[in-house]
């Protein structure tokens, strides 16, 4: 696939802070709350909506599926990086308020700009983990002490081991939770077509709302592709005054690992995680590889394989990170960061989207923490953090 030339090295978009803003640095704390500065101002809780037992449902509710959708609530911020200083609102937590996602994400937060969020998900696709997933210590809550699994299969099932899910082979873990939900394309604003052959919006801004900014996924996304087991997080917020990026961490794996990779089915069965943002600085995917991958089974961040295959280069494969969950004797990545750029003043959307592809076999899941006000002057960037 055709090299984005982006370097995705954490350094480059790294910067000395020399001064934190906020409005939610003059609240009043409530006693609980991650960090040194807890959570501020006034708690609220979200409401939902739930639709059928089975498939897919809508982001506000209704249709056939099982669906949560969130009032407008208050956007968890944080300092990051800028080209001199940056001055995003500072972080606040509030993961140990309840169980609720997007509070173990940091959004939702009191004391941060307001945004919308709703959930596109079976209701076993979503699962909110406390505490370090497997034994290794490789995985814990980037901020506060739960992060959240969004998966093609049963997300609970993810932080247990291959003994309890009774996994005997490399095929498990493997389930199809709406294996009537098929979908010939992904839900809008999403649109998989390169916006040029050999350019992106870095290249030329106008570019930007005529598809996918990155050209990372048309190549991805065969003629006649299906996707099964689609489950979306998605939020829309105003951006800070003082804020230029949108920042998150997250970490893949997938079963389809070595199985898929030893027959080099390729794009016609490979899962995919895919972070869409909608920006008047960008729309398209932002989570990728420096090779212009995206966030697959394919993609080089793939770093833990834990079997011998095709692509493993030393034999035997182990890796030891992926011990004591679901994952084990498949693959995943490190914890990634990606730090994407906004508009500020701007209202963005995100959506944090993950699904099989040619067939609802195979399990993938994503886990996400951190999201986060930032700053940048790059492109997306995506690096491994730890």
């Amino acid at each position: 696939m055709r090299a984005l030339g982006l370097l995705a090295i954490a350094s480059l978009c790294a910067c000395e802070i020399h001064g934190i803003v906020g409005a939610n640095l003059d609240g009043a704390g409530d006693g609980g709350g991650g960090g040194d500065h807890g959570v501020l101002g006034d708690e609220q809780s979200p409401s939902s909506t739930t639709g059928g037992e089975d498939g897919v449902g809508g982001g506000t509710g209704g249709g056939d599926g099982d669906t949560t959708a969130a009032d407008p609530f208050l956007f968890d911020v944080s300092p990051g990086d800028g080209a001199e200083v940056c001055l995003a609102p500072y972080p606040t937590s509030c993961d140990h308020v309840d169980e609720d996602p997007w509070h173990a994400l940091g959004v939702t937060c009191a004391g941060g700009a307001r945004v919308d969020t709703s959930i596109l998900a079976h209701s076993d696709a979503v699962y909110v983990h406390t505490g370090p997933l497997g034994t290794s210590g490789a995985y814990t809550p980037r901020e506060g002490q739960r992060m959240v699994i969004v998966s093609t299969g049963k997300a609970r099932d993810v932080p247990r081991s291959r003994t309890e899910l009774g996994c005997f082979d490399e095929t498990c873990p493997s389930s199809a939770l709406a294996a009537g939900s098929a979908m010939s394309s992904l839900p809008a604003p999403m649109d998989v077509r390169a916006v040029d052959p050999s350019l992106t919006c870095t290249d030329d801004p106008e570019l930007v709302g005529t598809g996918d900014c990155s050209n990372t996924l048309a190549d991805e996304w065969t003629t006649g592709q299906v996707v099964y087991d689609y489950a979306e997080l998605r939020l829309s917020a105003k951006v800070p005054e003082h804020a230029d990026a949108l920042v998150y961490e997250f970490a893949f794996f997938s079963a389809e690992y070595p199985s898929r990779v030893d027959q080099a089915q390729g794009p016609s069965s490979n899962d995919m995680f895919v972070a869409w943002l909608e920006s008047e600085a960008w729309t398209g995917n932002v989570s990728f590889d420096g090779q212009g991958n995206p966030i697959s089974i394919n993609g080089v961040f793939l770093d833990y394989l834990d079997a011998d295959s095709d692509r493993c280069t030393e034999h035997p494969c182990v890796a030891p990170e992926l011990d004591g969950f679901a994952m084990d004797g498949h693959a995943g990545t490190r914890w990634l960061e990606t730090v994407a750029p906004v508009v500020p003043g701007e209202e963005i959307e995100i959506i944090f989207a993950i699904f099989d592809i040619g067939d609802p076999e195979l399990d993938s899941a994503v886990v996400l923490d951190g999201v986060h006000w930032g700053c940048t002057d790059l492109p997306p960037v995506t690096a491994p953090t730890g």
